[in-house]
């Protein structure tokens, strides 16, 4: 037999990072184990990025033996293990030792026992939210004042500041006053606690109408929405729930507890009555646009969505120069002109405009042109792609059916008869700038703002970056040529075709469905790859998209 080898640096390791933490518990992995064999080492997987209040998060290790590795903590007021699993306790540093006694393998082979290897992370606390409703229907007069919660979910004491759409509504301690519906943006803030952080000036937005949220984000936690108890004439209106599994009524409180599709029936005392529905925790791309900034010319990377998604937008012509410079006419002051390629997003930050203009004195209609008109959105908290690596945060697609979202095209661009393309580009990747790519072809029943609920089986890989087992169709000759199902008026008398052409697409289509579910959506782009080239309205040929913030696969 043949002593084991010890690397002393390793073996400092643990040593070195208990005396750090003065609060190891246990002994090495030379204690008690074998002393002689062959020698093996243990590889851990980091197991940090957890906050408390989270639940526990799996312990991954594998020794070169093959023999299974224990695990111990070394601050056990910190965090626990039990079951290959961690615990986290209090905020702090958590040491995690990883341990392989040795011994013999199913083969017969004697290994010694391997030296300690551990992991030692910060324990973050979690984050704070504010309990304000997420919505409030507003069906009487006005100004009408809603008590807000004095306490964040932290059981902290909530201060609320002056809010950012006075127009709509006002606050004053606890006391929201409701000035009319719209979009009522409140700061929130709030101290942190032994297992909270701070809430410093956090924001909390209220959609106040007639109907409440048509779709709402759980957050892992029950979301609330106030119902009007009179409507304009003094009737008395009560609500039922229902759908009780998905959420409940309690006075005057809409409870949304749990995933799925919530329905309610408002009835007045004066006889009527109504169904009112909410989408709850559908798998959120977005539900609405930051507001700094608010526009920009050209192409940008600025915006940003609610949920921290990069958007970027790109309304792009060879006729303007190389596409952006005579975007913004100046006079000679330098003062702007006009706009002819530009991005605006609303007020109330629900929607944003990308508008691709182009006017007569900078090109003929007939004449050569490239141009297109894209808008990007990335899934929430992400801004980009690993580009030697596959992108792991985004969002994962196991039973959701559709992607839904509303988008709007001008009048010309809509007589054009010009489709836009729907791209889902995914985490997956070759680990070298190449990531996959799921597209379809979405047709324009009407000009103006349409809602879409867009078939996930529709979507075929048209970029597989030559990983295998991936079947991928031509984007140009397959996707880009379905057919348009509608006719002159909207009405789909030609889905037949559109589904027969999709039925010739099975196979990628299938490919797609399976890397879907093993992978995650990254980044949603709507691509209007055709422009609008002879239709003008006051010497301009517009090509222009908007799009609503809420983005969801459901």
């Amino acid at each position: 037999m043949k002593k084991k080898l010890v690397p002393r640096v390793r073996q400092l390791t643990v040593v070195a990072a208990c005396a750090y933490l003065a609060g190891c518990g246990g002994g090495g992995g030379d204690g008690g184990g074998v002393s002689e064999g062959r020698f093996q080492a243990i590889s851990f997987k980091y197991p940090g990025g957890n906050t408390l209040l989270n639940g526990p998060t799996a312990l991954s290790a594998t020794a070169t033996s093959g023999l299974p590795v224990s695990f111990r903590t070394g601050t056990p007021t910190t965090c626990t293990v039990a079951d290959k699993q961690v615990t986290l306790l209090a905020a702090g540093d958590c040491l995690v030792i990883a341990s392989q006694p040795g011994g013999a393998d199913s083969d017969g082979t004697v290994w010694a026992a391997a030296d300690d290897s551990s992991q030692v992370f910060v324990v973050l606390k979690h984050a704070q939210r504010p309990l304000v409703p997420v919505g409030i229907v507003l069906r009487g007069a006005t100004p009408v004042n809603i008590t807000l919660p004095d306490k964040t979910d932290a059981g902290m004491p909530a201060t609320y500041t002056s809010t950012k759409t006075p127009e709509v509504c006002t606050v004053s301690g606890t006391t929201l006053k409701v000035l009319q519906q719209g979009f009522c943006a409140l700061g929130v803030t709030a101290a942190e606690n032994d297992s909270y952080t701070a809430l410093p000036e956090g924001q909390a937005f209220i959609e106040i109408g007639s109907m409440p949220p048509a779709v709402v984000p759980l957050g892992g936690a029950t979301q609330t929405v106030v119902l009007g108890s009179v409507d304009t004439n003094g009737n008395a209106l009560t609500y039922a729930s229902t759908t009780p599994a998905v959420c409940t009524v309690a006075g005057n409180e809409l409870r949304l507890n749990a995933k799925g599709s919530c329905a309610v029936t408002l009835s007045s005392a004066a006889g009527t009555s109504e169904k009112l529905q909410v989408l709850a925790d559908p798998l959120l791309v977005s539900s609405g646009f930051g507001l700094d900034p608010r526009s920009s010319v050209g192409w940008t990377d600025a915006y940003r969505t609610w949920q921290g998604g990069r958007v970027t937008v790109n309304p792009w012509s060879s006729t303007l120069a190389a596409g952006w410079e005579r975007c913004n006419t100046k006079a000679d002051n330098g003062d702007s002109i006009d706009n002819w390629c530009y991005s605006k997003i609303a007020d109330d930050g629900l929607s944003l405009l990308s508008a691709l203009r182009l006017p007569e004195s900078k090109w003929t209609p007939g004449n050569w042109q490239y141009g297109f008109n894209r808008i990007d959105v990335f899934s929430p908290w992400l801004i980009g792609f690993k580009p030697d690596d596959d992108t792991l945060n985004g969002l994962k697609v196991t039973e959701e059916k559709t992607l839904n979202f509303t988008l709007g095209v001008n009048a010309d661009l809509y007589a054009a008869s010009k489709p836009f393309v729907v791209h889902l580009d995914l985490g997956k990747s070759n680990k070298n700038n190449c990531n996959v790519t799921l597209s379809t072809l979405v047709w324009v029943p009407k000009p103006g703002m349409v809602s879409y609920s867009v078939p996930l089986d529709n979507f075929a890989v048209t970029e597989a970056c030559d990983l295998p087992g991936l079947t991928k169709a031509s984007l140009d000759d397959d996707v880009r040529k379905l057919p348009n199902p509608y006719d002159s008026t909207g009405a789909p008398v030609n889905e037949a075709a559109f589904k027969a052409a999709l039925d010739k697409l099975a196979t990628s289509r299938a490919s797609a469905a399976t890397v879907l579910k093993s992978s995650s959506v990254v980044r949603t782009r709507f691509w209007l790859m055709d422009i609008n080239e002879n239709n003008k309205t006051d010497g301009i040929t517009a090509s222009d998209l908007t799009l609503k913030g809420l983005i969801y696969f459901q």
